[in-house]
Protein backbone atom coordinates (compact mmCIF):
# COMPACT_ATOMS: atom_id res chain seq x y z
CA UNK A 1 0.00 0.00 0.00
CA UNK A 2 2.69 2.42 0.39
CA UNK A 3 5.15 4.04 -2.19
CA UNK A 4 8.74 2.73 -2.30
CA UNK A 5 9.84 6.47 -2.67
CA UNK A 6 9.59 7.34 1.12
CA UNK A 7 12.00 4.64 3.52
CA UNK A 8 10.56 4.97 6.91
CA UNK A 9 12.19 1.17 7.43
CA UNK A 10 8.42 -0.21 7.49
CA UNK A 11 5.77 -0.18 4.96
CA UNK A 12 1.89 -0.35 5.14
CA UNK A 13 0.44 -3.27 4.23
CA UNK A 14 -3.13 -4.79 3.72
CA UNK A 15 -4.44 -8.07 3.69
CA UNK A 16 -5.29 -9.87 0.40
CA UNK A 17 -8.38 -12.69 1.17
CA UNK A 18 -9.47 -15.09 -1.78
CA UNK A 19 -13.18 -14.36 -2.37
CA UNK A 20 -15.32 -17.54 -1.87
CA UNK A 21 -19.27 -17.93 -1.21
CA UNK A 22 -18.77 -17.26 2.70
CA UNK A 23 -15.92 -14.49 2.39
CA UNK A 24 -17.35 -11.62 0.35
CA UNK A 25 -16.03 -8.05 -0.43
CA UNK A 26 -17.71 -5.44 0.95
CA UNK A 27 -16.96 -3.49 -2.88
CA UNK A 28 -15.39 -0.10 -2.38
CA UNK A 29 -14.15 -1.00 1.19
CA UNK A 30 -12.48 -4.17 -0.09
CA UNK A 31 -11.72 -3.95 -3.86
CA UNK A 32 -11.53 -7.41 -5.17
CA UNK A 33 -8.81 -7.90 -7.63
CA UNK A 34 -7.50 -10.72 -9.44
CA UNK A 35 -4.01 -12.21 -8.92
CA UNK A 36 -2.50 -15.06 -10.58
CA UNK A 37 -6.05 -15.96 -12.14
CA UNK A 38 -7.61 -16.22 -8.47
CA UNK A 39 -10.07 -13.21 -7.06
CA UNK A 40 -8.69 -11.51 -4.13
CA UNK A 41 -10.65 -9.15 -1.83
CA UNK A 42 -7.91 -6.10 -0.68
CA UNK A 43 -8.80 -6.10 3.45
CA UNK A 44 -7.64 -2.42 3.64
CA UNK A 45 -9.63 -1.83 6.81
CA UNK A 46 -7.02 -3.89 8.30
CA UNK A 47 -4.07 -2.77 7.00
CA UNK A 48 -1.11 -2.05 9.64
CA UNK A 49 2.63 -0.94 9.20
CA UNK A 50 5.22 -3.74 9.47
CA UNK A 51 9.00 -3.58 9.68
CA UNK A 52 10.10 -3.73 6.18
CA UNK A 53 12.33 -6.66 6.15
CA UNK A 54 8.80 -8.70 6.17
CA UNK A 55 8.22 -7.91 3.24
CA UNK A 56 8.84 -9.42 0.59
CA UNK A 57 11.68 -8.37 -1.75
CA UNK A 58 9.79 -9.31 -5.29
CA UNK A 59 6.29 -7.93 -5.84
CA UNK A 60 3.34 -10.32 -6.22
CA UNK A 61 1.31 -8.14 -8.84
CA UNK A 62 1.44 -4.95 -9.31
CA UNK A 63 -1.39 -2.62 -8.70
CA UNK A 64 -0.28 0.74 -9.48
CA UNK A 65 -3.07 0.69 -12.35
CA UNK A 66 -5.68 -0.12 -10.46
CA UNK A 67 -4.36 3.59 -8.58
CA UNK A 68 -8.39 4.72 -8.15
CA UNK A 69 -9.37 1.87 -6.83
CA UNK A 70 -6.63 1.60 -3.80
CA UNK A 71 -7.47 5.07 -2.87
CA UNK A 72 -11.53 4.55 -2.78
CA UNK A 73 -10.78 2.18 -0.51
CA UNK A 74 -8.68 4.12 1.78
CA UNK A 75 -10.85 7.27 1.43
CA UNK A 76 -13.38 4.69 3.00
CA UNK A 77 -11.66 3.52 5.81
CA UNK A 78 -10.72 7.24 6.84
CA UNK A 79 -13.67 9.22 5.52
CA UNK A 80 -16.51 6.80 5.61
CA UNK A 81 -16.80 7.93 1.70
Amino acid sequence: MQTNHIDTGTRVVAPLVPVSDDLRSLTVLEPVFEIAGQPLALHTAEMAAIPAGLVASEPVADLTGDDYILRRALDMVFSGF
